[in-house]
């Protein structure tokens, strides 16, 4: 019945002078029809499509129209290439579907195999703006190949049984543009947000510590090509090639695919998910293919991202569905980069939380290695503002960081740590607007050291005030003492306490309550208020009562002085144990 409703849904919207499709139901074996895509420049091919079975299961998420394609143009492209996903397949004139799915089989691998999508499963998605096995039935087509069962995985096999029809989505490439290989290879592999102690990581689950990079998304292309500004493009019909950009400007980072249907303002492509958002907000742009590369694994078309055109709102199971008169609202990101050198990045990003933040750092960090042009030790000072629609006010910080290798890759880890939090907090929707980050970088080392920590007296009484003196040495320079005094509460109840200095940040210790946060300006709060980098404390810490009880001495901090120095990571530390008289 749904099947029904969508083309009933069809041929009211496609009338006379529209697009007239074919059910899936008229769909027979022997059938022979066309799909259209672009091989190279742009011209859009033909080739040959023939039918050699229906798989029509309960429901609509695994109905596919299984092809045998050929034709000059998928020799050209040594198969069905990454980036042929959405190609639209016709029969007796009339769509079909979209080609999404490469296929393959242990008895015949010279002969192309591959899944149609049929439209009727991706229409629904126009209303809207793992592995997977079955067995097949006794008389079902493909058992006269010697085909019992198919199977839908994720990638290529290595092995292929001989019983099955092995399909795969055709991943669609990702094109990037204004990035170094090393930046590319961060976009790849994704960011580890542990790279320092942090405590805004407690704020994160322990699972998502790392910023997914594409490998983890199923984004296994990922593509070096040139900008796409002066390139010639088609404009968007069936078998043109499209693309999805999550970052512009400076740099340029999307997917490319194929138009499936253009309706009014409305269009279709890919025939499977892009990643598999649902509701999302990408760019849709044109592209540009500049060849297709026949490769003895996966082949795949090798081109650029163009003009920007509209925004993708839809990415489903059935493909993506975008319109040309809509804009997803991007967010901006700045870079200004002083010091050392000189240098300023440009970028507009899509709000996706799973994929901002990552864009971000990794814009971040070639902002500086085109700036400095070169990968090595330093001082890096940083300033970084985030507005939002939802943010109750911006939310502004500085602070320092320090390499002795690679400064870069710290520039711009702090405040992607920050969006991460913030997209993923629990209050409110940030609708981030912007993010500038300022980084004014010295070669040198601008660092400051705590050597020693020393006390007036070796035991105190509650209410008593300990006199310390701390010595601190900067890089390759002289000690000096720093004199200052800390007060022990007049009703602590501990046998001893621990006087700690430290710099930066510290991790939360096992007797202290986690933060309490009620509200997204809470937590704009706690983020502005964690130390940085730069800032000396002497801390006193107390053993909480009721873990003495259980054996382990667990502490909390109950006095703090802190001296800031601007500029310089302080490093190091020192403690001393006192015990507390009565």
């Amino acid at each position: 019945m749904r099947r029904l409703m969508a083309f009933l849904v069809v041929a009211a919207v496609f009338g006379a002078g529209g697009t007239e499709i074919i059910p899936l139901s008229e769909i027979k074996p022997g059938m022979k029809g066309y799909g259209l895509t672009v091989v190279r420049g742009t011209e859009i091919s033909q080739f040959e499509v023939e039918v050699v079975a229906i798989l029509d299961e309960p429901g609509e998420r695994n109905d596919f129209i299984v092809v045998r394609v050929s034709g000059d143009a998928i020799q050209r492209s040594g198969g069905i290439a990454q980036g042929m996903s959405g190609s639209p397949v016709y029969f007796e004139g009339k769509l079909a579907g979209a080609l999404s799915r490469a296929a393959t089989w242990a008895l015949d691998r010279e002969k192309p195999l591959g899944l149609v999508t049929p439209i009727e499963s991706m229409l629904p998605l126009l209303s809207e703006l793992g592995e997977e096995e079955w067995p097949l039935p006794g008389d079902h087509d493909l058992r006269a190949l010697g085909i019992d069962r198919v199977l839908l995985v994720n990638a290529p096999p290595k092995e292929v049984p001989e019983d099955a029809l092995v399909a795969w989505p055709i991943s669609v490439p990702v094109v990037v543009s204004g990035l170094s290989s090393r930046a590319l290879r961060l976009l790849q592999e994704g960011v580890d947000l542990a790279r320092l102690e942090h405590p805004l990581l407690e704020l994160l689950p322990s699972w998502h510590r790392k910023l997914p990079g594409f490998s983890d998304l199923g984004l296994t292309t990922v593509l070096s090509a040139p900008s796409g500004k002066g390139q010639e493009s088609l404009e968007f019909q069936p078998g043109a090639p499209v693309g999805v950009a999550l970052s512009l400007g400076d740099m340029v980072v999307g997917a490319l695919g194929t138009l499936t249907l253009v309706q009014d303002e409305k269009i279709l492509a890919f025939g499977h998910p892009f990643l598999y958002t649902g509701p999302c907000r990408y760019f849709l742009t044109g592209a540009a293919v500049l060849d297709t590369v026949a490769a003895m694994d996966v082949s795949y078309k090798f081109g650029t991202i163009t003009d920007l055109r509209g925004g993708v709102f839809v990415d489903r199971w059935a493909g993506i569905a975008g319109r040309l008169d809509r804009l997803p609202l991007p967010i901006s990101a700045e870079f200004a980069v002083a010091g050392e050198a000189k240098g300023e990045l440009s970028v507009q990003l899509v709000d996706e939380p799973r994929l901002f933040p990552l864009l971000f750092y990794v814009a971040g960090v070639e902002a500086l290695d085109e700036a400095l042009d070169r990968i090595g030790p330093g001082t890096v000072r940083v300033k970084y503002t985030i507005t939002g629609r939802g943010l109750p006010r911006p939310l502004v910080r500085e602070n320092v960081f320090l390499s002795t290798s690679d400064v870069a890759i710290y520039a711009p880890w702090e405040a992607a740590l920050v969006l991460d939090v913030l997209a993923y907090n629990e209050f409110k929707d940030p609708l981030f607007s912007s993010v500038k980050l300022e980084a004014t970088v010295d070669p040198g080392f601008s660092a400051v050291e705590i050597v020693d920590l020393r006390t007036d007296r070796f035991s105190y009484r509650p209410g008593d005030t300990i006199q310390f003196t701390l010595e601190v040495r900067a890089w390759r320079g002289e000690t000096r003492a720093l004199e200052g005094s800390i007060r022990v509460p007049w009703d602590l109840d501990t046998p001893y306490v621990v006087l700690r200095a430290y710099g930066g940040p510290r991790l939360r210790e096992k007797g202290e309550p986690a933060p309490v946060l009620k509200s997204l300006a809470d937590v704009l709060d706690y983020i502005e208020g964690i130390p940085t980098y730069d800032t000396l404390t002497v801390e006193l810490f107390a053993v909480d009562p009721i873990s003495q009880v259980m054996g382990e001495a667990w502490l909390y901090g109950v006095e703090s002085v802190s001296q800031k120095f601007p500029g310089s990571v302080v490093y190091g530390g020192a403690l001393l144990i006192l015990p507390i008289g009565g």
